[in-house]
């Protein structure tokens, strides 16, 4: 009689092939089990309240807008920024402004400021976003 070919090794390698067969059967089954792709849309809707909180369920009442929420305070003193001159080119009549706050730098020059500034003098400013940078709009002394 002739020995079995099928040796120790052989045996092993196809257990391990069955194994992640099964492996594979139970995660088809598992992604089956969780898929989205049936549910209805109002099932996938997700909710923000006003506070930023994230349900799955709508608000109980509905948020009420309002036109004042969007209206900037009108308080002069909001919109002028504090600091003082760092830098000023005497002989070009330009310079820089730093801000008291921030740290952050705006140009001038004598035309756009309508007055000349001194080095270290201290100012009230309004800026406004250019394409060379922020530049001042207006100055007052303090």
């Amino acid at each position: 009689m002739a020995k079995s070919q099928l040796t120790f090794k052989k045996k092993e390698i196809q257990k391990k092939k069955q194994q992640k067969k099964q492996e594979k059967l139970e995660r088809r089954e598992l992604n089956k089990a969780t898929n989205d792709k049936g549910k209805a849309l109002e099932d996938m809707f997700a909710y923000v309240d006003e506070f930023g909180n994230i349900s799955d369920k709508p608000a109980a009442k509905p948020y009420e807008f309002k036109e004042e929420h969007l209206q900037r305070p009108t308080d002069p003193e909001d919109e002028y920024y504090f600091g003082k001159v760092s830098y000023y080119n005497e002989t070009g009549h330009y310079g820089f402004i730093r801000n008291n706050e921030s740290q952050d730098t705006v140009y001038f020059n004598d035309t756009l400021a309508g007055k000349t500034l001194a080095l270290h003098q201290k100012v009230r400013y309004k800026y406004i976003r250019t394409r060379q940078g922020n530049q001042v709009s207006e100055v007052e002394m303090l």
